[in-house]
């Protein structure tokens, strides 16, 4: 099916954006005269990427005579300029030919090397793009703010498909995934790497809330709500700002659904493991605490903040452990500790068990406040 779309809409509804893409690649390669002519001068010039310190660019690659250059050297002529350089047969790899442009599968490009995946990727991103398959697995680049790439309108678009009928995005493995279960009966797994920043801990809430939304769940022991603030508490005392990332999981999880029968969700738990504990006595320069601590010297009331006399900060602390100092950054923790409070009410979380925890907290800001440090062993 071809989508037509009024002009602008393709730049401002998602849902537009991937059906026009998925459109394109699904369309038959029918070329005609002038393309064919085209992609038939392509491979005449043999098209490259030379590669350089400050990435790569298309280059045509030149014939020479035998014995011209030295061994391991070939002489190539640059597509934005012109300049004609020798350089070494290392740094030229091949480039494809336009019609593999936005390709939604890396997997299916001609050349398949490192260039021409970086020139796809930034291609597709540059369309707003950031999902493209690579063979059985995705690549998603972190868009850092893309709402509506996410919305419950772009989620109903993938409901029931199957991964050949929709265009790369994290739904759509969520969908591949949830389709697999129900078919097979058999457990599925989906991992996520990438290094701190590139959005791994955002993408496994995407996947959880595709999940639920689409299977839906059993009773009321499990609910969005419910996840949504086991994420938020998480947030508050596993994460913090490092040099990579201004809200880094400074941890590593296992999350897990369990399905009825019915393929409706009937619970769910989180794994943790592998806490960045030193970080609470050993802050890296540059880098912060973990959240909580902000948290709670920003947002604590009047009746808190003289419990765990909080009125007065001290200046330095032996555990790295001390105020922000932006107005802005404190209003935004205050704001944090409001919702982290919220969060522990929505699990069941007492008042007094709140309590607990910011006692302890407390107790640990006044001893590194105080100069604390681990005694020798005797």
């Amino acid at each position: 099916m071809l989508y037509l779309l009024p002009k602008g809409q393709v730049d401002k509804d998602p849902v537009a954006i991937l059906q026009v893409s998925h459109a394109a690649a699904q369309q038959p390669k029918v070329k005609t005269e002038e393309q064919i002519a085209a992609e038939q001068a392509w491979y005449g010039s043999e098209k490259v990427w030379l590669v350089h310190k400050d990435g790569f660019s298309l280059a045509t690659l030149l014939k020479t005579e035998a014995g011209s250059l030295p061994e391991g050297k070939v002489k190539v002529k640059l597509e934005h300029d012109g300049t004609v350089l020798d350089v070494d047969d290392d740094d030229v790899e091949k480039a494809n030919p336009p019609s593999f442009d936005r390709s939604e599968d890396l997997a299916l490009l001609q050349y398949l090397n490192e260039s021409s995946v970086m020139h796809s990727l930034r291609q597709r991103y540059g369309g707003n793009l950031i999902h493209t398959h690579a063979g059985p697995n995705t690549v998603i680049i972190n868009p850092l703010s893309a709402p509506s790439m996410y919305s419950e309108k772009v989620m109903h678009m993938f409901k029931g498909c199957r991964r050949e009928d929709t265009a790369p995005h994290i739904y759509a493995v969520a969908q591949s995934a949830y389709r697999n279960l129900l078919t097979t009966r058999q457990d599925q797994s989906i991992v996520l790497l990438g290094k701190s920043g590139s959005g791994k801990t955002t993408n496994c809430q995407h996947l959880i809330q595709y999940l639920v939304s689409i299977a839906g769940s059993t009773g009321k022991i499990f609910s969005g709500e419910k996840w949504q603030a086991v994420y938020t508490i998480l947030e508050a005392f596993g994460n913090s700002s490092t040099s990579m990332n201004t809200n880094a999981s400074r941890f590593s999880q296992i999350v897990s659904l369990d399905f009825d029968q019915a393929g409706q969700v009937a619970s769910a738990s989180i794994q943790t493991m592998l806490l960045e504990k030193l970080r609470v006595t050993k802050r890296p320069e540059t880098e912060s605490t973990f959240n909580v601590f902000y948290y709670m010297m920003s947002g604590a009331d009047s009746t808190l903040r003289t419990e765990l006399h909080f009125n007065h900060f001290a200046e330095n602390s032996a555990f790295g452990i001390v105020p922000q100092s932006k107005l802005e950054d404190k209003q935004k923790s205050s704001q944090q500790f409001t919702k982290l409070q919220a969060a522990m009410k929505v699990l069941g979380i007492s008042v007094e068990e709140q309590r607990a925890l910011w006692l302890i907290l407390g107790t640990i800001y006044h001893l590194g406040a105080a100069g604390a440090t681990k005694g020798k062993d005797p």
